[in-house]
């Protein structure tokens, strides 16, 4: 037993790696597979919040001139 451990140790090791590395991108697929559609509604997000702080800013100018308009 001890000899066959000796001799066939590397193998034993490389085949455990590639078990455990095997198991771990099978269980996380759907995760990696999903990154780019997350990603994708994050920036879609991060510009429509942009677009409301924008249009907020040009509501507040518009109201600011009528009520210049209105002083004169």
């Amino acid at each position: 037993m001890k000899d066959f451990f000796y001799k066939n140790n590397d193998i034993i090791v490389v085949l455990i790696i590639l078990i455990a590395a095997g198991f771990l991108i099978y269980n996380r697929i759907g995760i990696i597979m999903d990154y780019p559609a997350k990603l994708a509604e994050q920036q879609q997000a991060k510009a429509q919040a942009a677009q409301e702080i924008e249009d907020g800013e040009a509501l507040e100018d518009t109201e600011n001139v009528k009520e210049t308009d209105k002083d004169q």
